[in-house]
């Protein structure tokens, strides 16, 4: 049976320093860049830390000192806890963007630097920009040990679709219904004169029934292709489905730090 489970954490300071992410396998320096700018921004919307972005990295430490420290010959942690010391963070970000085989690879790391441990990590995969962009979402919650997203809302999409099928099923009843009656009138015109069975009514009679089967046949094309179009458009904007969550306890904040808050067997 599963229970909920509350463990209360102090965490004290609340700033996290967003190192520039490491581009590999022929990925273009722009895009860890860019990938880099978007994670910092993740982090400062969800609000449970305050990042130090990496150009303020760079300001306070100086460009030289980054690079000493983040590449000393000493062990990861230690450096990386050099550097949260000397821009009074406790925890440090850390990432790399990684093209393999036409695969675009986002791993993102969290140390808290006091305790030399990995607060949390995660790696997603998508086969372009934009889509690993998508999930940065859910790399930031999963590294950070936060909250996971809600999922996002399909209640547009499915609205859309919903209607354009009813405006397509609406348009093909009513064009067999104009081809029907279309059907009939000229079966009475092309009767025969000497046929008994028919009495034909006045051309004008007949030139206005085509009319308005003729109106019918297109409200009726329109009908159809509006609701295609709505369809159609449903389907394009539908959000693809949430990443599992990489982690099953979350971080929240309570009272003066935070909470673990996790289910648990």
């Amino acid at each position: 049976m599963l229970g909920s489970v509350l463990i209360t954490v102090a965490l004290g300071a609340s700033k996290m320093a967003v190192l520039s992410f490491t581009p590999a396998g022929g990925v273009d320096p722009t895009v860890a860049t860019a990938l880099t700018e978007a994670v910092t921004a993740e982090v400062a919307v969800r609000g449970y830390f305050e990042p130090i972005s990496s150009s303020e990295v760079m300001t306070l430490l100086g460009v030289e000192r980054q690079k000493q420290l983040l590449g000393c010959s000493d062990d990861a942690n230690t450096c990386m806890a050099e550097v949260a010391g000397a821009l009074g963070a406790p925890f440090v970000m850390s990432g790399s963007v990684t093209r393999l085989e036409g695969v675009l690879q986002l791993n993102v790391q969290v140390l808290d630097t006091r305790k030399a441990v990995t607060l949390g990590r995660s790696t997603k995969l998508a086969r372009d920009f934009e889509s690993l962009r998508a999930l940065i979402p859910w790399a930031v919650a999963e590294a950070c040990g936060t909250p996971i997203p809600p999922p996002p809302s399909r209640v547009l999409p499915y609205s859309l679709i919903g209607v354009g099928g009813a405006a397509v099923i609406a348009g093909g009843v009513l064009g067999i219904v104009a081809l029907n009656n279309e059907s009939t009138v000229r079966g009475q015109l092309s009767a025969d004169d000497q046929s008994n069975a028919v009495v034909l009514q006045p051309a004008q009679t007949y030139q206005e029934q085509l009319d308005r089967i003729a109106a019918q046949k297109t409200v009726a094309l329109i009908s159809m292709l509006a609701g295609a179009a709505l369809i159609a458009t449903g389907i394009v904007i539908m959000p693809g489905v949430a990443p599992e969550p990489g982690v099953k306890v979350s971080l929240a904040p309570f009272g003066a730090g935070a909470a673990l808050v996790g289910v648990f067997p």
